[in-house]
Protein backbone atom coordinates (compact mmCIF):
# COMPACT_ATOMS: atom_id res chain seq x y z
CA UNK A 1 0.00 0.00 0.00
CA UNK A 2 1.02 3.97 0.21
CA UNK A 3 0.32 6.24 2.40
CA UNK A 4 -0.46 9.65 2.17
CA UNK A 5 0.06 11.16 5.62
CA UNK A 6 -1.10 14.54 6.66
CA UNK A 7 -0.22 17.18 9.94
CA UNK A 8 -3.01 17.64 12.14
CA UNK A 9 -1.49 20.96 13.42
CA UNK A 10 -1.62 22.14 9.49
CA UNK A 11 -5.10 20.93 8.97
CA UNK A 12 -6.59 22.45 12.11
CA UNK A 13 -4.91 25.87 11.01
CA UNK A 14 -6.11 25.72 7.34
CA UNK A 15 -9.36 25.19 6.86
CA UNK A 16 -9.37 24.37 3.20
CA UNK A 17 -7.11 21.21 4.38
CA UNK A 18 -9.27 20.00 6.22
CA UNK A 19 -12.30 20.65 4.06
CA UNK A 20 -10.05 18.63 0.81
CA UNK A 21 -9.23 16.06 3.47
CA UNK A 22 -13.09 15.24 4.32
CA UNK A 23 -13.90 15.40 0.70
CA UNK A 24 -11.37 13.34 -1.18
CA UNK A 25 -11.99 10.33 1.86
CA UNK A 26 -15.40 10.32 0.83
CA UNK A 27 -16.14 10.29 -2.81
CA UNK A 28 -12.65 8.11 -3.08
CA UNK A 29 -14.52 5.54 -0.86
CA UNK A 30 -17.51 5.61 -2.34
CA UNK A 31 -16.42 5.84 -6.26
CA UNK A 32 -15.04 2.74 -7.71
CA UNK A 33 -13.18 2.75 -10.89
CA UNK A 34 -9.95 0.34 -12.72
CA UNK A 35 -8.61 3.28 -13.30
CA UNK A 36 -9.46 5.62 -10.15
CA UNK A 37 -6.67 4.80 -7.14
CA UNK A 38 -8.83 3.13 -4.58
CA UNK A 39 -8.43 4.60 -0.96
CA UNK A 40 -8.22 1.68 1.30
CA UNK A 41 -8.40 3.12 4.97
CA UNK A 42 -8.07 6.22 6.80
CA UNK A 43 -6.70 6.37 10.13
CA UNK A 44 -5.85 9.26 12.56
CA UNK A 45 -3.66 9.50 15.25
CA UNK A 46 -2.27 12.02 17.81
CA UNK A 47 -0.78 14.31 15.89
CA UNK A 48 -1.53 13.03 12.13
CA UNK A 49 -4.37 11.58 9.78
CA UNK A 50 -3.17 8.61 7.16
CA UNK A 51 -4.96 8.18 4.18
CA UNK A 52 -3.87 4.38 3.31
CA UNK A 53 -4.02 3.89 -0.60
CA UNK A 54 -3.55 1.40 -3.13
CA UNK A 55 0.05 1.16 -4.02
CA UNK A 56 0.77 2.16 -7.62
CA UNK A 57 4.61 1.01 -8.43
CA UNK A 58 4.28 2.27 -12.16
CA UNK A 59 5.06 5.50 -10.59
CA UNK A 60 3.81 8.70 -11.87
CA UNK A 61 3.22 9.18 -15.48
CA UNK A 62 5.07 12.40 -15.37
CA UNK A 63 7.92 10.66 -14.72
CA UNK A 64 7.94 8.70 -17.50
CA UNK A 65 6.86 11.34 -19.88
CA UNK A 66 10.02 13.17 -18.56
CA UNK A 67 12.52 10.07 -19.49
CA UNK A 68 10.83 9.66 -22.68
CA UNK A 69 10.42 13.28 -23.89
CA UNK A 70 7.45 12.65 -25.34
CA UNK A 71 5.07 9.40 -25.95
CA UNK A 72 4.29 7.74 -28.71
CA UNK A 73 0.81 8.44 -30.31
CA UNK A 74 -0.31 4.54 -29.59
CA UNK A 75 0.85 4.96 -25.70
CA UNK A 76 -0.47 8.43 -25.51
CA UNK A 77 -4.02 7.09 -26.94
CA UNK A 78 -3.86 3.85 -24.22
CA UNK A 79 -3.91 6.71 -21.27
CA UNK A 80 -5.93 8.91 -22.51
CA UNK A 81 -8.73 6.63 -23.23
CA UNK A 82 -8.44 5.46 -19.28
CA UNK A 83 -8.58 8.41 -17.82
CA UNK A 84 -11.52 9.13 -20.12
CA UNK A 85 -13.28 6.31 -18.51
CA UNK A 86 -12.24 6.94 -15.52
CA UNK A 87 -13.89 10.81 -15.70
CA UNK A 88 -16.60 9.54 -17.57
CA UNK A 89 -17.77 7.18 -14.30
CA UNK A 90 -16.99 9.60 -12.56
CA UNK A 91 -19.83 12.53 -13.88
CA UNK A 92 -21.56 9.70 -14.01
CA UNK A 93 -21.38 9.73 -10.11
CA UNK A 94 -22.11 13.79 -10.06
CA UNK A 95 -18.58 14.37 -9.75
CA UNK A 96 -16.37 16.55 -11.18
CA UNK A 97 -12.60 16.40 -10.80
CA UNK A 98 -11.39 19.88 -11.18
CA UNK A 99 -7.60 18.86 -10.75
CA UNK A 100 -6.85 16.43 -13.92
CA UNK A 101 -3.31 16.81 -14.70
CA UNK A 102 -0.32 14.92 -15.68
CA UNK A 103 1.00 15.11 -11.44
CA UNK A 104 -2.18 12.97 -10.74
CA UNK A 105 -1.74 10.26 -13.06
CA UNK A 106 -0.29 7.27 -11.49
CA UNK A 107 0.16 3.89 -12.74
CA UNK A 108 -0.43 0.25 -11.67
CA UNK A 109 1.82 -2.27 -12.07
CA UNK A 110 0.23 -3.38 -15.66
CA UNK A 111 1.67 0.43 -16.75
CA UNK A 112 -2.37 1.61 -16.31
CA UNK A 113 -3.67 4.68 -15.17
CA UNK A 114 -4.76 5.67 -12.16
CA UNK A 115 -6.57 9.07 -11.35
CA UNK A 116 -5.71 10.49 -7.95
CA UNK A 117 -6.07 13.42 -5.79
CA UNK A 118 -10.05 14.60 -5.28
CA UNK A 119 -9.40 17.03 -2.47
CA UNK A 120 -11.23 19.97 -5.29
CA UNK A 121 -13.75 17.89 -6.53
CA UNK A 122 -16.95 19.34 -6.96
CA UNK A 123 -19.22 16.16 -5.64
CA UNK A 124 -23.15 17.33 -5.26
CA UNK A 125 -24.54 14.69 -6.50
CA UNK A 126 -23.15 12.13 -3.88
CA UNK A 127 -22.43 13.88 -1.15
CA UNK A 128 -25.20 16.56 -1.31
CA UNK A 129 -22.57 19.49 -0.95
CA UNK A 130 -20.01 21.25 -2.88
CA UNK A 131 -18.03 24.52 -3.96
CA UNK A 132 -20.22 26.15 -6.56
CA UNK A 133 -19.93 26.11 -10.13
CA UNK A 134 -17.23 29.17 -9.99
CA UNK A 135 -15.04 28.70 -7.55
CA UNK A 136 -11.55 29.60 -9.04
CA UNK A 137 -9.16 26.06 -8.18
CA UNK A 138 -6.87 24.03 -9.75
CA UNK A 139 -3.61 24.58 -11.57
CA UNK A 140 -4.37 27.09 -14.33
CA UNK A 141 -2.14 25.34 -17.09
CA UNK A 142 -4.79 22.95 -17.14
CA UNK A 143 -7.59 24.44 -16.33
CA UNK A 144 -10.77 25.88 -19.17
CA UNK A 145 -10.68 29.13 -19.92
CA UNK A 146 -14.26 29.41 -18.69
CA UNK A 147 -12.88 28.38 -15.20
CA UNK A 148 -10.01 30.70 -15.13
CA UNK A 149 -12.71 33.61 -15.96
CA UNK A 150 -14.48 32.47 -12.98
CA UNK A 151 -17.72 32.29 -15.18
CA UNK A 152 -20.15 29.71 -14.22
CA UNK A 153 -18.90 26.29 -15.66
CA UNK A 154 -19.89 22.21 -15.81
CA UNK A 155 -18.58 19.07 -15.94
CA UNK A 156 -16.86 20.03 -19.57
CA UNK A 157 -14.09 21.71 -17.67
CA UNK A 158 -12.69 18.01 -17.22
CA UNK A 159 -12.89 17.64 -20.65
CA UNK A 160 -10.55 21.06 -21.43
CA UNK A 161 -8.23 19.45 -18.73
CA UNK A 162 -8.27 15.82 -20.43
CA UNK A 163 -6.98 17.79 -24.00
CA UNK A 164 -4.14 19.57 -22.33
CA UNK A 165 -3.12 16.15 -20.78
CA UNK A 166 -2.89 14.86 -23.91
CA UNK A 167 -1.14 17.34 -25.59
CA UNK A 168 1.18 17.19 -22.55
CA UNK A 169 1.93 13.07 -23.43
CA UNK A 170 2.63 13.47 -26.99
CA UNK A 171 4.69 16.45 -26.85
CA UNK A 172 6.30 16.75 -23.01
CA UNK A 173 4.99 20.67 -23.28
CA UNK A 174 1.91 22.57 -22.34
CA UNK A 175 -0.73 23.73 -25.29
CA UNK A 176 -0.56 27.42 -23.79
CA UNK A 177 2.47 29.06 -22.12
CA UNK A 178 3.12 32.68 -21.55
CA UNK A 179 6.39 34.28 -20.54
CA UNK A 180 6.54 35.86 -17.82
CA UNK A 181 3.47 34.16 -16.80
CA UNK A 182 0.14 36.01 -16.48
CA UNK A 183 -3.65 34.86 -16.13
CA UNK A 184 -4.95 37.46 -18.02
CA UNK A 185 -2.18 36.37 -20.90
CA UNK A 186 -2.65 32.53 -20.20
CA UNK A 187 -6.92 33.22 -20.56
CA UNK A 188 -6.48 35.23 -24.24
CA UNK A 189 -4.08 32.67 -25.43
CA UNK A 190 -6.91 29.79 -24.49
CA UNK A 191 -9.83 31.91 -26.33
CA UNK A 192 -7.50 32.51 -29.60
CA UNK A 193 -6.53 29.18 -29.52
CA UNK A 194 -2.86 30.15 -30.23
CA UNK A 195 -1.82 26.94 -28.94
CA UNK A 196 2.14 25.53 -29.20
CA UNK A 197 3.25 23.78 -32.46
CA UNK A 198 2.00 20.19 -32.97
CA UNK A 199 4.64 17.38 -33.56
CA UNK A 200 4.42 16.84 -37.06
CA UNK A 201 4.15 13.20 -37.14
CA UNK A 202 0.39 13.07 -34.93
CA UNK A 203 -1.77 11.89 -37.20
CA UNK A 204 -4.51 14.22 -38.86
CA UNK A 205 -7.01 11.91 -36.41
CA UNK A 206 -5.40 12.98 -33.00
CA UNK A 207 -4.70 16.56 -33.31
CA UNK A 208 -8.52 17.11 -34.72
CA UNK A 209 -9.43 15.20 -31.79
CA UNK A 210 -7.03 17.26 -29.58
CA UNK A 211 -8.24 20.29 -30.89
CA UNK A 212 -12.05 19.44 -29.88
CA UNK A 213 -11.00 18.51 -26.47
CA UNK A 214 -9.42 22.43 -26.16
CA UNK A 215 -12.38 24.41 -27.92
CA UNK A 216 -12.87 27.82 -25.63
CA UNK A 217 -16.44 27.59 -25.85
CA UNK A 218 -17.92 25.18 -23.77
CA UNK A 219 -20.56 25.05 -25.76
CA UNK A 220 -18.96 23.90 -28.64
CA UNK A 221 -16.11 21.03 -26.82
CA UNK A 222 -17.79 17.34 -26.49
CA UNK A 223 -19.19 16.44 -23.25
CA UNK A 224 -17.26 13.23 -21.77
CA UNK A 225 -19.68 10.37 -23.47
CA UNK A 226 -19.00 12.21 -27.02
CA UNK A 227 -15.00 12.12 -26.22
CA UNK A 228 -15.17 8.56 -25.32
CA UNK A 229 -16.88 7.95 -28.76
CA UNK A 230 -14.60 9.75 -30.55
CA UNK A 231 -13.22 7.21 -33.38
CA UNK A 232 -9.31 7.76 -33.07
CA UNK A 233 -9.42 7.51 -29.68
CA UNK A 234 -11.40 3.62 -30.16
CA UNK A 235 -8.39 2.59 -33.03
CA UNK A 236 -7.70 -1.02 -31.76
CA UNK A 237 -10.43 -0.76 -29.14
CA UNK A 238 -12.96 -2.97 -30.36
CA UNK A 239 -16.79 -1.82 -28.47
CA UNK A 240 -17.61 -0.23 -25.71
CA UNK A 241 -15.71 -1.04 -22.01
CA UNK A 242 -17.43 -3.29 -19.98
CA UNK A 243 -19.71 -1.83 -17.10
CA UNK A 244 -17.99 -0.27 -14.73
CA UNK A 245 -18.38 -1.17 -11.13
CA UNK A 246 -19.51 1.11 -7.97
CA UNK A 247 -19.35 -0.50 -4.58
CA UNK A 248 -21.98 0.35 -1.75
CA UNK A 249 -21.11 4.02 -0.08
CA UNK A 250 -19.09 4.14 3.08
CA UNK A 251 -18.79 7.22 4.92
CA UNK A 252 -15.45 7.67 6.50
CA UNK A 253 -15.01 11.08 8.09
Amino acid sequence: VAVKVIDKKRAKKDTYVTKNLRREGQIQQMIRHPNIAQLLDILETENSYYLVMELCPGGNLMHKIYEKKRLEEHEARKYIRQLILAVEHLHRAGVVHRDLKIENLLLDEDNNIKLIDFGLSNCAGILGYSDPFSTQCGSPAYAAPELLARKKYGPKIDVWSIGVNMYAMLTGTLPFTVEPFSLRALYQKMVDKDMNPFPTQLSTAAVNFLRSLLEPDPAKRPNIQQALANRWLNENYPGRAPPNVTYPNRYCV
